[in-house]
């Protein structure tokens, strides 16, 4: 009986470890899809959090994009949709993916829903692909 509380404690221990160590550790993201696909996700649902841990945190463009999602989370409630994603180059490190987006208004001021296409960097920081920076290359206005 002594042996049974004794294992049931210690499966309880370490099914609390786990717990612990699997929510403070970080999201990865194994492709460059996964981590773009997640970025829109995180933007869908406005957790600021989950966008920042999709970008590249050296990345010259890391400050400006804290403030810029900060305001647009207080100001808007926007749908973000990926219609197409590619990448067109991919090294160890580095990777290149053109995309296509369409954003529209759910809530907020005066807003003009949008699909754009453009290119997105990403750079792996240690295993797990960020987005490093992003070049909008054509916008089309849907209203």
């Amino acid at each position: 009986m002594k042996t049974s509380l004794t294992i049931s404690i210690f499966l309880i221990l370490i099914l609390a470890i786990l717990l612990f160590v699997s929510c403070g550790s970080k999201p990865y993201y194994s492709t460059p899809e996964e981590a773009i696909q997640a970025n829109t996700d995180y933007m869908n649902s406005e957790n600021f959090e989950g966008v920042m841990s999709t970008n590249y945190p050296e990345s010259d463009s890391y400050k400006i994009t804290e403030n810029l999602i900060t305001q647009l989370f207080k100001v808007y409630d926007l749908n973000y949709k990926i219609e197409k994603l590619e990448v067109v180059d991919e090294y160890k490190n580095e990777s290149v993916v053109n995309f296509t987006q369409l954003t529209t208004k759910i809530n907020g001021p005066k807003f003009r829903d949008n699909r754009v296409n453009g290119t997105h960097i990403l750079k792996k920081d240690g295993d797990s692909w960020k987005i490093l920076s992003t070049k909008i290359t054509d916008t089309e206005f849907l209203n």
